[in-house]
């Protein structure tokens, strides 16, 4: 009998023992690691493949966006911008103040000078940031992936789209410098307010050129193209002047 009930009692405490963790959070999250890591291999290796076989070739020559002609009095002074469907004024790199590229690429892409068109980084660093807040919280294209979509393809959202885009952006990597990169993204994207590149937003929102822009100013611009629509400082000013020290 008294073995039995000692065996019972026994049975009893192990059976109080708290059971231990499967660690199954740890596992998921290193499973979701794992899968992100071999999805940027897979398209790596797709995009290289692609690079080495295809003679396609992106040229930027043939992206050169429309721009706005202006009307000036006899002293010089703009007096008439005449656009079609988009307001943009083109400008040269050294017309772009320093503090304006450092801003874009800070907040865009900021692995811009060391990566080759795709930042796998920048990739996990997206999809670890989308899974963590259940929503899409974090885009991972480059600033070449953005100048390839903008300039060649659809803005639709699909797998295939996403693969052309970067295996342009890789082949713009191969035939221009960042700085011809840089400054044909600038003169291309969208601020807002019907305006189109840095020189035409800066006059929008500042009413100048945008060489004489400060430093507030410019990060106040780099912040916009995020959601042109929200940001814009003539919208929502609010927003603006958060994502501005967002940028800053």
């Amino acid at each position: 009998m008294e073995k039995r009930t000692g065996a019972a009692q026994q049975r009893a405490r192990q059976a109080k023992k708290p059971q231990k963790s499967t660690g199954g959070s740890t596992a998921s999250r290193i499973l979701i690691i794992f899968a992100s890591i071999m999805v940027v291999m897979i398209i790596g290796v797709g995009c290289g493949f692609l690079t080495a076989t295809l003679n396609t070739k992106a040229d930027l020559a043939d992206v050169r966006p429309p721009a706005s002609s202006q009307i000036y009095d006899i002293n010089g002074n703009e007096i008439a911008n005449v656009h079609a469907d988009e307001n943009r004024v083109p400008v040269k790199m050294n017309q772009i103040p320093e503090n304006l590229k450092n801003a874009f690429v800070a907040v865009e892409d900021a692995r811009f000078y060391e990566h080759s068109g795709v930042d796998p980084r920048g990739i996990l660093r997206a999809m670890w940031s989308n899974i963590t807040s259940k929503g899409v919280a974090e885009g991972g294209s480059t600033i070449t992936q953005q100048l390839a979509k903008n300039a060649y393809l659809t803005q639709d959202r699909t797998f295939k789209r996403k693969i052309q885009e970067m295996f342009l952006a890789i082949q713009l990597e191969h035939q221009y410098t960042k700085e011809e990169i840089l400054e044909l993204y600038l003169n291309q994207i969208y601020f807002g307010n019907g305006a189109y590149g840095v020189q035409a937003a800066s006059k929008t929102y500042f009413g100048k050129n945008v060489e004489e822009l400060d430093l507030s100013e410019c990060a106040m611009l780099a912040g916009i193209p995020k959601s042109p629509n929200y940001y814009s400082p003539t919208n929502n000013l609010q927003a603006a002047q958060q994502r501005k020290a967002t940028v800053l």
